[in-house]
């Protein structure tokens, strides 16, 4: 199916809405954005809380959450307390860009990485909505209309699951509407735990649950780390149907 054509601007470059359908997939990103560490995009990446993590932010979501972890669950396993607390902020950042040329010097409290994001869409009366998981939020619905407004300047890239019809695909969003106001937790790597969510993790729960695959072909849902943006977008069983550039790079 030929999709309507993108709609660009000096600034950015977006899908056209009219070829949107239930259960697609979006993922914003800020032109320009290709280097994860620099305290120079700092002030403008603190706009956009869910795509963007510094040692700080890193350390303080982590603490809280082992914090609830333990007192919501007492069979919480020790082995993965430990592990959380000796992943440093460092590590995380090298091992999620897949760099090793990086040193503690580059990543200090003023340093940030981009972990992407990406929403789901759904198609309610002609109209386009998105459901995500957002930081200091959690699992929202929005229009589209709202959501674009919250991400002003940022390219939008668009992507379906392949070989499925829509009516399968529409029990995507239907499924990540039951998490409607469920917490953002980032260091809930549990893809299979829906008790909180981070942004890629709750597209991947919904799948799992209403198409009864795993998009990246691993149905094992607990992890020891986390399945990102970039993962969903280069998964066999994605097509992207809108692409202003390399998602990496661009």
């Amino acid at each position: 199916m030929a999709l309507p054509e993108p709609l660009t601007t000096a600034k950015t470059s977006r899908p056209d809405p009219s070829g949107f359908q239930s259960g697609d997939f979006v993922w914003p990103k800020k032109p320009g954005v290709i280097v994860p560490y620099s305290a120079s995009y700092a002030p403008e990446m603190r706009q956009i809380p869910t795509d963007f993590y510094d040692k700080q932010k890193f350390e303080a979501e982590k603490s809280a959450y082992l914090e609830r972890a333990a007192k919501s669950d007492p069979d919480f396993a020790a082995s993965q307390e430990n592990r959380l607390n000796r992943l440093s902020f460092e590590a995380f950042a090298r091992q999620y860009h897949g760099s090793h040329t990086l040193n503690a010097a580059s990543l200090g409290t003023g340093s940030i990485v981009y972990v992407g994001h990406v929403a789901i869409l759904e198609i309610c009366d002609g109209a386009p909505f998105v459901i995500e998981a957002v930081s200091g939020q959690g699992v929202i619905r929005h229009s589209y209309e709202d959501w674009l407004a919250s991400r002003p300047g940022e390219d939008i890239w668009l992507g379906r699951v392949e070989d499925l019809p829509q009516e399968q695909r529409s029990e995507i969003p239907a499924e990540a509407k039951k998490y409607l106001g469920r917490p953002y937790e980032f260091f809930n790597l549990d893809l299979n735990d829906d008790s909180g969510f981070y942004c890629s993790k709750l597209v991947w729960l919904a799948i799992f649950r209403s198409l009864q695959f795993a998009i990246d072909d691993d149905p094992q849902g607990e992890r020891f780390f986390w399945f990102s943006p970039k993962q969903l977008m280069n998964a066999r069983r994605v097509q992207l149907l809108y692409n202003p550039g390399s998602y990496l790079d661009n």
